[in-house]
């Protein structure tokens, strides 16, 4: 994946992660991505529980979460381009997202302005990194919980995808 003009900018839109163990968990609904981890702000919250912010991403494309950790995101392709650590980056004309379009415009010609559209999110964790390439992204609020599961649950349980 080369570089090429593509620029990174943090979407501040949520709350800061607790960087030492945000102990993030995913739910996948059909297109939409619901995002918990801890953060560093516990106001509120009882001795048993942690505070996790949820995040839903709507319009998932694709996603990927797992390696890199923040101790080898320098090897990540883009990581030259501004990746941030412990934050939602939000990348410019990614070439993910144009490598996306093109394979895509094999098969279906005339496809890629649908495929360009889209926006692609790296939020590099402590111990993995999530790659969204969708359509939206949106901070719900933030609740105590003792998992990131939990918290999807009380926050999005209720919701439909």
């Amino acid at each position: 994946m080369d570089p090429g003009s593509c620029q990174i900018s943090e979407w501040a839109g949520a709350p800061q992660m607790e960087t030492g163990a945000p102990m993030p968990g995913l739910l996948l609904r059909g297109s939409v991505l619901f995002v918990a981890y801890i953060v560093r702000d516990d106001d509120g919250v009882n001795e048993r529980e942690e505070c996790y912010a949820v995040v839903r991403f709507g319009g998932v494309l694709q996603h990927t979460f797992g390696y890199p950790n923040d101790e080898a995101l320098g090897a990540h392709p883009l990581f030259s381009s501004g990746l941030a650590f412990y934050a939602f980056n939000e990348v410019w004309n990614s070439p993910y997202v144009r490598e996306l379009a093109a394979r895509n415009a094999k098969t279906h010609p005339g496809s890629e302005a649908s495929y360009l559209r889209r926006k692609h999110w790296i939020v590099p964790f402590h111990d993995e990194t999530l790659e969204v390439i969708g359509d939206t992204v949106e901070f719900i609020r933030s609740v105590g919980a003792s998992s990131a599961a939990e918290a999807i649950t009380k926050v999005a349980g209720a919701k439909s995808a």
